[in-house]
């Protein structure tokens, strides 16, 4: 009885690290550097992340870059966080890019699958100078740069 269940066991570990197991598809195609900021991309609404309420309540700064995969049907597979500077950020960079709106685009776009990073940075605008214009103190790999801005409110008590 003892080894019937202790091979039930075994059976139930391996298949739950199987199923664990990431596999990337696309882990042999090489990286196309700003891919998405070509005009056959212009028709996708790339919104920023949002900005993680975490963070902001932390007054945290940072950034994030994720390397995906964009196949010739417009699905993004093998979603990967390249750098970040906090796991809020990379969470956030994620699901946006999950979020864009790529089954709107026309399906002409790619004849094959299309490897490429966006670096989302998430800021806090100082007076009279956005985002973009600041010199960050962090530092996540890629040009193609998508701007999260936070708003700190003071909170009287």
């Amino acid at each position: 009885m003892k080894s019937n269940i202790s091979i039930l066991i075994t059976i139930l570990i391996m298949s739950g690290c199987s199923s664990t197991k990431v596999e990337n598809e696309y882990s042999d195609l090489s990286i196309t550097h700003n891919e998405i900021q070509s005009s056959k991309w212009s028709q996708l609404d790339r919104f920023p992340a949002r900005y993680p309420k975490k963070a902001v309540m932390k007054s945290i700064e940072g950034c994030a870059t994720i390397e995906y995969v964009i196949t010739p049907q417009n699905e993004v597979k093998d979603i990967n966080v390249v750098a970040s500077t906090s796991k809020y950020f990379a969470k956030a960079a994620e699901n946006v890019i999950q979020n864009w709106k790529w089954s709107e685009l026309p399906k002409s776009i790619l004849t094959q699958p299309v490897k490429t990073q966006t670096r989302f940075d998430f800021c806090f605008d100082k007076p009279n100078q956005s985002c973009s214009s600041i010199t960050p103190k962090y530092s996540c790999p890629s040009e193609d740069i998508i701007y999260s801005t936070g708003m700190r409110i003071k909170v009287s008590g």
